[in-house]
């Protein structure tokens, strides 16, 4: 019996093998952790008023808040009082979004840092976003009193009743956060805040020092009356401690919901190549890593698809296979919260592939010694 069409039959098996494999592996790094409908992590404290967001955590308003400025200062105030679990590297703590612009107004933590950026309008490259930069705004497991006041003058931030940064070209309106409140979770993408929440206040105009001073004083005392004779538009004392309601105890403002399942409210599908662009290390980073992790991919397709040297259409095709995987993944993963869905990736994976198809072509095409003598001997 000749051997050689078993050591044929042997190899193709092989390769089958190694190409299944990284199909498997690809599509489980893809969908893990393979859950579409993730519980939401945001529950009563029970010894006290308030939430803790174990991460994986969101609340959001029933509805968005109905504000205007006519006939009132120009400017809008909120009030959080909370505890973070950690001083973690960034997570989204609270954001005011629309569905035209979900990152419209947005409380970020920074490891012991807050942030507060505003984007007026989406833009390609988010060079209209404004920032202000807290430092020392938290600490692992201590509770921090925050208020954002702003005016025509600008934007003031008290930590416990003190104020301590100003910004005199971010400023924010009614207009600004005549929107949804979402608590926990960033609106578009999977980036949750761990920690607890004791309670918040929203208000359609600047704010006084004074009144922030009396206001810190009501919370600490649990004594809300100072709040509610200033009008805010929106007061939340998380003394519910059950259900899936946190009323809004101003009734023309919309209560807050606690979703038995996690979802991202604004996610988007397919996000444009060109608004997931930042100028920062861990773009380029993942950039590089969605390239050379389909190399291989391309490679062993554009070998198994082979018989013998890689033609021009081989390579096409193992391309092809690559770009459509990754779209596959990509669709996928909008129903998948945990996940991002982009077509940054779809670009760089079937780079990647086309990289590892080339290479495996043009490896291909120089014989081997063994080929040489067989060729030239008499």
């Amino acid at each position: 019996m000749n051997p050689a069409p078993l050591q044929k039959i042997d190899k193709k098996k092989l390769l089958a093998a190694v190409c299944l494999l990284i199909f498997c592996g690809m599509a489980f790094a893809a969908f893990w952790p393979f859950n579409p409908f993730p519980a939401n992590h945001a529950a009563w404290l029970g010894d006290e008023n308030g939430l803790r967001f174990g991460g994986g955590g969101i609340i959001l308003s029933s509805g968005k808040f109905e504000l205007t400025e006519s006939g009132m200062p120009a400017g809008a105030s909120l009030e959080i009082w909370l505890e973070p679990a950690q001083d973690t590297d960034s997570t989204s703590l609270l954001s005011f979004s629309t569905p035209a612009n979900p990152q419209r107004i947005r409380l970020r933590q920074a490891q012991s840092y807050l942030l507060l950026l505003q984007e007026p309008k989406p833009t390609i490259h988010h060079s209209a976003m404004l920032s202000l930069w807290v430092p020392r705004a938290f600490q692992a497991h201590k509770r921090k009193f925050i208020t954002i006041s702003s005016g025509k003058a600008g934007t003031t931030v008290y930590l416990d009743g003190i104020p301590v940064e100003k910004s005199a070209r971010l400023r924010i309106s009614g207009k600004d956060i005549s929107a949804q409140l979402i608590v926990g979770c960033s609106p578009d993408g999977y980036d949750t805040w761990p920690g607890k929440l004791f309670g918040m206040a929203v208000f359609d105009r600047e704010i006084a020092s004074d009144q922030v001073s009396r206001h810190y004083l009501a919370w600490l005392s649990g004594q809300l009356t100072a709040v509610r004779n200033d009008s805010p538009v929106g007061l939340y004392a998380f003394d519910e401690r059950a259900g899936n309601v946190v009323r809004n105890q101003v009734s023309s403002g919309p209560d807050l919901v606690i979703p038995g399942v996690f979802n991202i409210p604004y996610k988007p599908f397919l996000k444009p190549f060109w608004k997931e662009f930042y100028r920062n290390r861990a773009y380029l980073d993942d950039v590089l890593i969605n390239i050379t992790g389909f190399v291989p991919f391309g490679f062993f397709f554009c070998m198994y698809l082979s018989r013998g040297q890689a033609t021009p259409r081989i390579v096409f095709i193992a391309i092809l296979l690559g770009a459509v995987f990754s779209l596959t993944i990509e669709v996928l993963q909008w129903f998948i919260p945990m996940r991002d869905s982009g077509t940054t990736d779809i670009l760089t994976n079937t780079l990647g592939t086309a990289i590892g198809a080339v290479l495996y072509r043009w490896g291909g095409s120089h014989p081997s010694p063994n080929r040489l003598r067989s060729r030239t001997a008499p």
